[in-house]
């Protein structure tokens, strides 16, 4: 992920650091995996507000993300790299081989075209998903992006970050 620094201009801007958005190759989302988000602007149900400074903004949509990557053994394409406006993680679309599509969190050095795979004995490369009973033939220093603790309660993730 390429950042750079901005000029300090101003107090506000003297140490920030954004990101450049290299990675993103589409702009408009997958129609079929959207959702509606509801915006409340910081008002109950009877239109009050109760919560100040809550509001504005522009209108956003919901992506599915598939956490539990429950597709074992069918290699799937990475068709895109996007921006996802509710989260600070860019997303990844999966495009299966019998034709479903599917929002992962995209790994870091992940690249439109690899294939990726989940399932019991794949190789422990960048976008593969392998359950942690099988983690054990791993080797060594391999850097782990996500441990489920279940396959299929995704509530219950420890996330490894990368960079701790």
């Amino acid at each position: 992920m390429a950042i750079k620094r901005l000029k300090p201009v101003t107090p506000g801007t003297r140490f920030a650091i954004v990101n450049t958005f290299e990675e993103i190759t589409r702009s408009t989302p997958e129609k079929s995996l959207l959702r509606p988000k509801k915006n409340t602007g910081g008002r109950n149900k009877t239109g009050k507000m109760t919560i100040r400074n809550i509001g504005g903004g522009h209108k956003q949509k919901y992506r599915l993300i598939d956490f539990a990557r429950n597709k074992a053994n069918i290699p799937a394409k990475v068709e895109t790299v996007e921006y996802d406006p509710n989260r600070s993680a860019f997303i990844a679309l999966l495009s299966y081989a019998d034709g479903e599509k599917r929002y992962i969190l995209a790994p870091e050095g992940i690249k439109v075209g690899q294939a990726v795979i989940s399932g019991e004995q794949v190789a422990p490369e960048v976008g593969n998903t392998l359950l942690l009973q099988y983690i054990h033939w791993v080797p060594l220093s391999t850097i782990l992006r996500w441990l489920l603790a279940k396959e299929v309660c995704w509530q219950e993730v420890l996330v490894l970050m990368r960079n701790c």
